[in-house]
């Protein structure tokens, strides 16, 4: 930089040469969001690690969250809001990936409405439950009428029309409700239930034009998850600007001299529309524009494997029902719940380090300092009296 500076022609030329442009991001990747009844979460927080390991979906809806809504697990790189039921068996939850906004605009029993931000647009994204022998709530639904919406969960609902034997009354009101709202299905190619064999998780929208599913026949429950994939894009590819902001304070020490010594010689228009040129090229020459990383994994592979082998000991129990298959999986269990808190407690304890390094923690916090002002006295006089507060 001082090789350049010290060989330039003019100033606005090298402030021409420094300047840096953004990079436009070409394409942005589709939405993926995961479906999955997990019949209280407590329970079988392994499956879900192992699906947001594989999968790395955006978004991840989760229905029959049972007691978990009152203190939702945490996951890394998600974020989760819950919504309690109507029953110890209900409740829903949405994991939201860090990058994504979002906002709350509707809750209820077995309900979750959200206001997602996409690279095109603002949608709707809901969560819902309906217990068997239950109604959905329709008055909900329509809520989203005339918007961009999509509400996905566990309907309870069987109907010939999405590739069911049977028909039930939850089924009866979804197929009346969609002819007489002009709304859109999007349903899985192949059942979503191990019992019934029936197409029971699926979605509600407004139009399902270009949406695309699959159903990943892996977990130990009674509902198969679905992948579902959005014709809708997101920014998960944002580039950030990075400057080194001590090579920047150091080149403006060393050619402090310069821009003193041309304050003399130019106007104060000239040079400060010169001098402010110079700063922002200054800065985008002491910066490079850098890809946000995407994120890793939720969890480690020793911990995924973990999870595989607690599910494997979990299906061999419910096959046999043995007291030995039973004992087995419990050791099993606890391994996996110790090793996910070892886990979760290392990375916080290496954060705590990292912060009580140096100055590490003025990154982490902001330094608020206030000037001292002395306490009022008195006034002073032209003869150099001071007058104190009660004399008038």
């Amino acid at each position: 930089m001082i090789n350049e500076w010290n060989t330039r022609i003019c100033i606005s030329d090298l402030s021409s040469k420094w300047k840096k442009e953004r990079p436009i991001i070409k394409q942005n990747p589709n939405l993926l969001i995961l479906l999955f009844n997990v019949e209280c979460l407590n329970t079988h927080t392994e499956d879900v690690d192992i699906l947001l390991s594989v999968n790395k979906p955006h978004i991840c809806i989760l229905t029959g969250v049972g007691t978990a809504t009152k203190n939702l697990p945490s996951f890394p790189g998600y974020v989760g809001i819950a919504q309690k039921g109507t029953n110890p068996f209900g409740g829903v939850a949405i994991l939201f990936q860090n990058i994504l906004k979002y906002k709350v605009i509707e809750k209820d029993l077995n309900f979750l409405l959200v206001e997602l931000e996409t690279a095109n647009e603002t949608v709707s994204i809901g969560a819902v439950y309906v217990p068997p022998g239950s109604v959905p709530p329709f008055q909900l639904f329509n809520k989203c009428k005339h918007k961009a919406f999509y509400i996905f969960g566990d309907f309870n609902a069987k109907h010939t029309t999405w590739g069911c034997n049977k028909i039930n009354t939850s089924g009866v009101h979804i197929f009346d409700w969609l002819e007489a709202t002009g709304n859109d299905l999007i349903i899985p190619q192949k059942a979503t239930s191990k019992r019934s064999n029936s197409i029971i998780d699926f979605g509600l929208t407004h139009d399902a034009t270009g949406w695309n599913s699959e159903v990943l026949e892996e977990a130990t429950l009674d509902h198969w998850p679905i992948l579902f994939q959005a014709p809708i894009t997101i920014m998960d590819t944002l580039q950030f600007k990075q400057t080194n902001w001590k090579i920047f304070t150091f080149f403006l020490t060393v050619v402090y001299q310069y821009w003193n010594s041309l304050v003399y010689n130019l106007d104060t228009e000239t040079f400060f529309t010169l001098f402010s040129s110079f700063l922002n090229a200054l800065h985008d020459r002491c910066s490079t524009y850098k890809q946000i990383d995407e994120y890793r994994p939720p969890w480690p592979p020793n911990l995924v494997l973990l999870a595989r082998t607690v599910n494997k000991y979990k299906r061999a129990y419910r096959r046999s029902r043995t007291i030995f298959n039973l004992n087995r999986f419990k050791i099993w269990k606890e391994i996996f719940n110790n090793e996910r808190a070892t886990y979760i407690r290392s990375r916080w304890e290496s954060k705590i380090a990292w912060r009580t390094e140096g100055n590490n923690i003025w990154k982490h916090v902001k330094p608020t300092f206030r000037p001292f002002t002395p306490p009022f006295k008195g006034l002073t006089t032209k003869d150099g009296k001071k007058l104190p507060t009660k004399t008038k």
